[in-house]
């Protein structure tokens, strides 16, 4: 199971990176990175520099990214990457 710490602080770093502001308590995991929060192809890179920094992850891969789409996605990336599951 993904732990509660870890969605709580991948939603605070895609809060504090979105275009517009938000609140991390706003944003559910169906919420779509570039038609609700706005990000667009550098904001997604800094993104993912951002979480490779919070959490102390290797640099994410292209592939990696490709498939992520909502805040869910990067929460169950996240997960991944540090070992743990849903």
């Amino acid at each position: 199971m993904i732990n509660t710490d870890c969605r709580a602080e991948v939603h605070a770093v895609v809060a504090a990176m979105a275009p517009s502001p938000t609140a991390a308590d706003e944003l559910a995991e169906d919420t779509r990175l570039v038609a609700d929060l706005a990000y667009d192809s550098v904001r997604l890179i800094e993104l993912s520099i951002a979480l490779e920094r919070h959490f102390g992850l290797a640099a994410l891969e292209e592939s990696q990214l490709a498939t992520v789409t909502t805040v869910g996605d990067v929460v169950d990336l996240v997960a991944a990457l540090l070992g743990e599951t849903r």
